[in-house]
C-alpha cells in the first residue's frame, strides 16, 4: 500500500506517503522501528524525481513537493544529490524551503570524499549573505558541520568576523575540535573575550573547547615535569594523530601518578583521546597496555584519584576473573566512598560473566561488607544493586541480612532488589515483616518506588492512602485485596472489610471495588459482581452519614468517605442522582 502511494500519479498522495515516512522516522526517537525503512531506496528515488521535475509543477504543488522531497534527501541523500540541492539553493527565496534544502545539503556534503564544489559554493553564498536573517545564515553554517579542509575552515574564520553576534557564535562553534582549536586559538580567544556572558547556546561549547578536556579525576593537578606538561597540552590540542598518540604514550608510561591518571582519563572519556584523533580507532591498539598499567597502579599505594582513574578504565567491560583478588584488596584498603563505588561497579563485570555458583566468594564478601560498613555511606546502595543484579537469588542471604542489620535506607534498597529478583516467592514472611514495620513510611523509595507497595501490592486505596488499619483481622483482609489474584479468599476479604463497621476499612474496600486498579485489574469486571449489591447499599448509606473523621485520610480529610461513595455510584449507578452532602446544601 505504501509503495503504491509512493508511485501514485497524484502529487498529494505521494506527499502524504512521504509525510507518513517522516512521522515514522520521527517516532524512532522513542525506540520504535520505522516500518518503511525496507523501502528507503524507493523513497529516495521518488524524492529525486520530485526535485528533478519540480519546475514543471504549479506553485502550490511545487512548494509541497520540494518540502517533502528535501526532507527525504536529508534522511537518505547521498553525494550524487549535491547538484540537485545546489540548484534549488541557487534559485529559491522561500525561507522554509531554504532551511529544508540546507538540511539536505548537510547530508550530501558529508557523504562524499570531499564537499561537492557547487553545493559548497551555494551554502557559502548563503552563509555570507548579510541581507539574510542570522537564523538562515546559521543553518548554512550548520550544514558545514563536521567538514574539514582549508576552504571550509577559511570560510568559518571569515564568518567569525561577522558583525552579527549570532553568526559569530555559530561559526566559532564549528571550530571547536581539538585540532581546529590549536590552529585558531587566537581568533577564538579574542572572540570569547568580546562576547557577553550569555552569547547564545553555542557560546558555551566554544568556551569549553578553548579550555580543552583536562581530565576526569585530576582537575586540580598541575604536572611539574615540563615534558609531561607539554605532552598533556599536545594531547588536548594535537597537531596530528601521530603527535597525539605520542603524547598519550608519554603520559601513560611516566612514573608520575597524576600523568598516568590523566592518560587513563583521556583513554576512557568521550572528550579525550578518541575525540582528538582523526582516526579514533587508532586508540584501540593501546588498550592492552592501558589495562596492564591500570592493574599495576591498583597494586600500589596511590591516591584515591589514581585508583578512580584506573578502576574507571578497567570497568565492568574489561574486568577479568584474575581481577577478583585485586578488587578485594582495593575494597579492603579503600578510604573513599567514590573508590568503593567504582570498585563495586568494576566487580559487576565479574558477577555478570560468571554464574552465581562460580563467583569468587572473596569478592562477594568484600562487596557485601560495604553494606554493613557505616563509613561506606552511598556505596552500600551500589553494593546491594550489583549483588542483586549480578548474582540474583544467590545474593538473598546478604540482602536478608541487610533487612535486619543495615542502615534503614539500605534496608529499603535491599527489600526493593529482593522483590526485583523474585525474592517474594522465596522469602515472603521476612519481607512482609519488614514492610509491616515501616507501615506506609519506608525510610527510602528506591527509584521512586515504595518498597511497602512492592511487597503488599497496589493500590493501598484511593481516598485513604497511608491509613493503617489497626484491627489485625482487617489489616490482613486489606493485604489480601492488594495481592494480584482473585479467588474465594479475595471475596472473603472484601466482605470482611465491607461488613466491619469501620469507616476507613469500608472506604478502602469500596475504593478497591470501584477503582480500575483494584478488583477489575485483578479479575476483570466479574470480580466486582459478588459484592455489587452490598457496595451500592454501603455507598448510599455513606452519603447520608456525617463527614468521616479527618485524621483517617491524609490527602482528603473529612471528605474521604463522601468522595469514595460518589466514585462507587459513578461506576455502579451512573444515572443515579447523588444527594448533596451536609456542607453542600
Amino acid at each position: 500500500m505504501f509503495a503504491r502511494r509512493l508511485h501514485s500519479d497524484d502529487i498529494d498522495v505521494v506527499c502524504d506517503a512521504l509525510s507518513d515516512y517522516q512521522q515514522a522516522q520521527a517516532d524512532t526517537r522513542w525506540g520504535v522501528d520505522n516500518p518503511y525503512r525496507p523501502l528507503d531506496g524507493e523513497v529516495l528515488f521518488v524524492a529525486r524525481d520530485l526535485l528533478d521535475r519540480s519546475s514543471t509543477l504549479d506553485e502550490e504543488d511545487r512548494h509541497r513537493a520540494l518540502s517533502w522531497a528535501l526532507t527525504m534527501v536529508w534522511h537518505l541523500g547521498e553525494h550524487e544529490d549535491a547538484d540537485r540541492i545546489a540548484g534549488i539553493l541557487e534559485t529559491i527565496s522561500d525561507p522554509g524551503l531554504r532551511e529544508e534544502a540546507l538540511m539536505a545539503a548537510s547530508t550530501a556534503l558529508a557523504d562524499g570524499p570531499e564537499p561537492n564544489p557547487r553545493l559548497f559554493a551555494a551554502v557559502r553564498a548563503i552563509a555570507l549573505d548579510e541581507s539574510l536573517d542570522a537564523r538562515d545564515r546559521g543553518e548554512a553554517i550548520g550544514a558545514l558541520s563536521g567538514l574539514g579542509g582549508p576552504e571550509v575552515e577559511a570560510l568559518l574564520v571569515r564568518l567569525t568576523e561577522s558583525g552579527d553576534l549570532r553568526v559569530q557564535v555559530r561559526a566559532a562553534g564549528q571550530l571547536t575540535s581539538p585540532k581546529k582549536v590549536r590552529a585558531h586559538r587566537e581568533v577564538l580567544q579574542r572572540l570569547v573575550d568580546s562576547w557577553p556572558e550569555d552569547a547564545g547556546p553555542f557560546s558555551g561549547d566554544v568556551r569549553r573547547a578553548l579550555a580543552g578536556f583536562h581530565s576526569t579525576y585530576w582537575q586540580d593537578a598541575e604536572l611539574d615535569d615540563p615534558v609531561l606538561r607539554h605532552a598533556h597540552d599536545e594531547l588536548r590540542f594535537p597537531l596530528g594523530d601521530d603527535s597525539c598518540l605520542e603524547a598519550f604514550a608519554t603520559l601513560l608510561r611516566s612514573d608520575d601518578p597524576a600523568a598516568i591518571g590523566i592518560a587513563f582519563d583521556h583513554y576512557e572519556h568521550w572528550e579525550g583521546l578518541r575525540h582528538a584523533l582523526d582516526d579514533p580507532g587508532l586508540a584501540d591498539a593501546y588498550l592492552p597496555e592501558v589495562l596492564a598499567r591500570a592493574r599495576e597502579v591498583l597494586r600500589r599505594p596511590v591516591p584515591a584519584a589514581a585508583q578512580l582513574s584506573a578502576l574507571n578504565v578497567i570497568g565492568a567491560e574489561h574486568a577479568e576473573p584474575g581481577d577478583a583478588a585485586l578488587l578485594v584488596d582495593v575494597l579492603d584498603r579503600a578510604d573513599s566512598d567514590a573508590v568503593r563505588e567504582k570498585a563495586i561497579w568494576t566487580a559487576y563485570g565479574l558477577f555478570g560473566e560468571s554464574s552465581p555458583e562460580t563467583a569468587d566468594p572473596r569478592l562477594v564478601e568484600a562487596v557485601s561488607s560495604v553494606i554493613f560498613d557505616p563509613s561506606a555511606r552511598g556505596a552500600g546502595e551500589t553494593a546491594i544493586r550489583i549483588l542483586a543484579d549480578g548474582l540474583g537469588a544467590a545474593a538473598d542471604d546478604v540482602l536478608l541480612r541487610a533487612l535486619r542489620d543495615a542502615e534503614p535506607e539500605l534496608q529499603a534498597y535491599a527489600l526493593h532488589y529482593l522483590v526485583r529478583t523474585g525474592g517474594l516467592e522465596r522469602h515472603r514472611a521476612a519481607m512482609e515483616e519488614t514492610a509491616e514495620r515501616w507501615e506506609d513510611a519506608p525510610p527510602a523509595r528506591p527509584w521512586g518506588r515504595n518498597p511497602v507497595d512492592q511487597v503488599f501490592g497496589t493500590p493501598h486505596s484511593v481516598h485513604w492512602e497511608g491509613h493503617r488499619l489497626r484491627d489485625p483481622v482487617l489489616y490482613r483482609a486489606h493485604r489480601r485485596l492488594r495481592l494480584p489474584t482473585v479467588d474465594a479468599s479475595y471475596h472473603e476479604a472484601m466482605r470482611t472489610m465491607l461488613t466491619s463497621g469501620d469507616v476507613a476499612a469500608v472506604g478502602i474496600a469500596l475504593d478497591h471495588w470501584w477503582s480500575p486498579d483494584g478488583a477489575v485489574a485483578r479479575g476483570g469486571e466479574e470480580a466486582r459482581e459478588p459484592a455489587r449489591e452490598l457496595v451500592l447499599a454501603l455507598a448510599r448509606e455513606m452519603l447520608r452519614q456525617p463527614p468521616s473523621p479527618p485524621e483517617l485520610s491524609r490527602a482528603y480529610g473529612s471528605a474521604a468517605a463522601r468522595l469514595t461513595a460518589r466514585s462507587v455510584l459513578e461506576v455502579a449507578a451512573p444515572d443515579e442522582e447523588i444527594p448533596p452532602g451536609p456542607d453542600e446544601e
